[in-house]
């Protein structure tokens, strides 16, 4: 036991075919170790492996812990049972030997260390699995580990097409090696979720689109993703579509002749459409479309067709043009027109000819209403049976899309009335004796009424629209009535006025504020002026008996007195009375009548003299209207104009 281990001799070979080399003793060892029964009780053993997370690739270390005191060899199996067909490799411990003997799992890729760790160089998918190892000599021990390698995700591609059609199904697939790779889909910066149109598989390997949309185009990204790595890759997509209705800008239908046209065609499509203009005319390829000086005969459809070269589909959009000309001022006949109303008036307006163009009417700034009738094209206006509301200023206004513009105004007159002849009085009114009736008379006419007055049904020549009139005889009270007339018209209307007299001063009524001394004056003058009259009426009976007398005596039966002038002597007498008369009704009757400053030729008179006891009686001519009182005595001097 004192010699060193160089000096130790190693043990006899016991098996066929055992020589003197070292491998045939490591197999004789092997031989010898495998026929020992374990007998030992077994010690569980912890195992470690570097790194945590292995992959393909690296080099991996497992390690068993515990001591390797008396420990003769070490084994590692793949798999979880010490079966010998599943062995790697045994490790030979010095003194008895040392070195390592490969077995059936060996793949050339695992070494042993000194302290029998196992050593596995560029690991495989292959070497994840369960790994045993076994302590033997001394007390056994065995432990247990479960490995998993994991790969890199690498190789990551898309497949699927670039170019799609609207409205097909569109499926894109993702794949990648590695282990455990998880998936996931995203179209530019947005991740894409699974819902609408989108339908994406449970390991989110597989995108599909359906239908798909042309909002489907654009680029997307598959990443995967394992617990060691992760990777992506990107895939174009474009979708084919249209193309769609073109729209034709600017839509304006109207343009001026000799005017400038540029329309301009565009179609949503992928790829972009293809453009082609066609008119009457002509046709022009490409978007735009150009005439740079517009004629009348330029009016037409003007049509784009848009077609797409991969979906092999064609869209187009139609524009009517019209080309306008610039409307001159219109001529408007007559110009001036004077009607009687009643009549019918036509005005006419002259303009272009075109269906294009409107016409409209205006009166003063208003338009035509009432019973006004438009024909031919609105270009004549009939006005039927205008009233005065007809007349005014006439217009016609004619426009089209491009231009407007307005005639010379027409003036209308219509001749009417006279209507709602008035006088600033009327029905009856009570005027007082001696006053002025002044009267106006007002008539709606066009041209102005000429105007006549009547008294009593009498002309009274004036023919200016007032009239008035001193009231001083009780004979002015009467119909005053006014007359317009219009000579255009041939109309005729009146309106008159009653007008009734009253005295100057009415009798007081009961109640009066006269006092007791003035009743008492008014007795005693009334006494006194009928003894005066009594007196004077009996000086001129008595005169005018002898002057019968003498006239009798003249005539051959009583001589005329020389000398006697019996005309001034009557004369005087008469007016004595009248005086007498006018002086007892308080000057009732004032003022004087034209007719006296031509001088008098002849006076007559008569005298009623009223009592309540008797009834009057008239000495001469019939008796005027009674008085306001009974003890009134009525005079009247009638005198007969010379010249």
């Amino acid at each position: 036991m004192g010699e060193t281990r160089a000096g130790r001799r190693p043990p006899p070979c016991r098996q066929p075919g055992c020589g003197g080399s070292w491998p045939a003793t490591l197999l004789a060892a092997a031989i010898l170790s495998s026929c020992l029964p374990l007998t030992q009780a077994q010690e569980v053993i912890p195992i470690t492996w570097t790194p945590q997370y292995p992959r393909t690739g690296q080099n991996m270390t497992l390690k068993a812990g515990g001591t390797l005191e008396k420990v003769v060899s070490c084994s590692w199996f793949r798999g979880t049972v010490t079966d010998v067909t599943k062995r790697i490799l045994v490790y030979y411990l010095p003194p008895v030997a040392q070195g390592q003997v490969n077995g059936p799992s060996y793949t050339g890729r695992e070494t042993v260390g000194a302290d029998c760790s196992l050593h596995i160089r560029n690991l495989t998918l292959n070497d994840s699995g369960n790994y045993t190892m076994s302590k033997e000599g001394g007390v056994t021990a065995v432990g247990h580990v479960t490995i998993e390698v994991s790969e890199p995700v690498s190789s990551i591609t898309i497949q699927g097409p670039e170019n799609v059609f609207e409205k097909n199904i569109t499926v894109l697939n993702c794949t990648s090696l590695g282990t455990s790779v998880a998936y996931h889909w995203l179209k530019g910066d947005q991740r894409l979720e699974a819902g609408g149109h989108i339908t994406l598989s449970s390991s989110g390997r597989t995108l599909q689109l359906s239908p798909t949309n042309r909002s489907d185009s654009g680029v997307y990204t598959c990443y995967g993703n394992n617990s060691i790595s992760n990777a992506s890759t990107n895939h174009s997509l474009d979708v084919f579509y249209g193309p769609d209705v073109p729209v034709i800008s600017p839509n304006t239908q109207y343009y001026e002749e000799g005017s400038s046209l540029k329309l301009s065609c565009k179609s949503y499509s992928n790829p972009p459409a293809l453009y082609t203009w066609h008119s009457d005319k002509t046709v022009q390829p490409g978007d735009t479309f150009r005439i740079f000086s517009l004629s009348l005969n330029d009016t037409g459809n003007y049509t784009c067709d848009a077609y797409n070269n991969k979906t092999f589909s064609t869209q187009f959009a139609v524009l009517e043009i019209w080309i306008m000309e610039i409307l001159n001022r219109p001529a408007l006949t007559p110009e001036s027109i004077t009607m009687v109303e009643n009549s019918t008036v036509v005005l006419q307006c002259s303009t272009s000819t075109s269906s294009r163009v409107i016409v409209s009417w205006l009166k003063d700034v208003a338009p035509v209403r009432g019973t006004a009738e438009l024909s031919n094209q609105n270009r004549t206006l009939t006005l039927p049976g205008i009233t005065k509301d007809d007349a005014g200023s006439y217009t016609c206004v004619v426009s089209n899309p491009v231009s407007n513009a307005s005639s010379s105004p027409a003036n209308l007159v219509v001749q009417y009335g006279p209507y709602d002849v008035r006088l600033n009085q009327s029905g009856t009114i009570s005027e007082t004796l001696g006053s002025l009736l002044a009267l106006q008379c007002l008539a709606d006419s066009f041209p102005l009424a000429k105007f006549q007055w009547f008294f009593n049904d009498t002309d009274q020549n004036v023919d200016k629209d007032t009239f008035s009139v001193q009231l001083k005889t009780w004979e002015n009270g009467g119909v005053y009535k006014c007359q317009a007339y219009n000579a255009r018209t041939n109309r005729t209307g009146s309106e008159s006025v009653t007008v009734t007299l009253k005295s100057k001063d009415p009798p007081p009524t009961n109640g009066g504020g006269l006092s007791s001394g003035a009743i008492a004056g008014i007795v005693i003058g009334s006494l006194v002026g009928v003894a005066l009259i009594s007196g004077l009426i009996y000086f001129v009976y008595t005169k005018t008996s002898l002057g019968r007398t003498e006239q009798h005596i003249s005539n051959g039966n009583i001589p005329s007195t020389p000398g006697h002038n019996q005309g001034v002597s009557e004369t005087k007498a008469r007016s004595l009375v009248t005086q007498s008369l006018m002086d007892s009704n308080d000057s009732e009757i004032q003022g004087s009548d034209p007719r006296d400053e031509q001088g008098e030729e002849d006076i007559q008179y008569s005298t009623l003299a009223f009592s309540p006891s008797s009834p009057a009686k008239a000495v001469s001519a019939p008796p005027p209207p009674p008085p306001s009182e009974s003890n009134t005595i009525y005079s009247e001097i009638k005198k007969k104009l010379s010249g």
